[in-house]
């Protein structure tokens, strides 16, 4: 009787939809042999296969060699990060009052700090045969916006230029050299 009462429901609602009932095919939907299938006969609609990125996460040693304030190496394999412009390691920036700082150093430290023996959650923007471009995190800080927000590197995108003219007004890192200020970035180190 429950059955009866399903079927009698179901087709009621199917007909309620718009539905028509028609003939039911005694052909099977899987076979039990193989196959072949032309596509061109198909009429399938082909949907393209969206690739799944998933994060790419890096867990650098104590040992991590940092080259400047925006790539270091790990496991054989160097790594830039994509929004950020690097200090060169030998910059000494000057003060207005003519105090020198090690600023190209510091900066290197300060990426050293911030990859040396951390869990970095990144994402590939580009990848070339040894050298990987990224974009990545530690402990939910953008690593790039980290080091742009405290003079340790220049933004390399239209995303952290206003973080970095904020470091300029705050005078902090590269930013206390009155050149670079008055450029909007470090010039390169000159000959002597």
């Amino acid at each position: 009787m429950a059955q009866v009462l399903v079927f009698l429901l179901s087709a009621a609602t199917a007909q309620a939809a718009g539905l028509e009932s028609g003939p039911v095919s005694d052909d099977p939907i899987w076979t039990d042999k193989p196959v072949r299938i032309d596509r061109k006969a198909q009429a399938y609609e082909r949907l393209a296969v969206e690739p799944i990125v998933l994060p790419l996460r890096l867990h650098p040693t104590a040992r991590v060699t940092v080259f400047d304030s925006a790539s270091f190496a790990d496991g054989g394999r160097l790594y830039v990060l994509t929004d950020a412009v690097p200090v060169d390691p030998k910059r000494f920036c000057r003060d207005a009052d003519g105090t020198v700082a090690v600023c190209g150093q510091q900066a290197r430290i300060a990426l050293r700090r911030l990859v040396a023996g951390k869990s970095l959650t990144c994402a590939e923007d580009i990848r070339f045969s040894g050298v990987s471009f990224l974009t990545c995190s530690a402990g939910g800080r953008d690593l790039a916006e980290t080091l742009v927000a405290t003079g340790a590197a220049s933004a390399a995108t239209p995303r952290l230029a206003g973080t970095q003219e904020d470091a300029m007004r705050r005078k902090t890192g590269i930013w206390i050299d009155a050149e670079c200020r008055a450029l909007g970035r470090c010039p390169p180190g000159r000959r002597r």
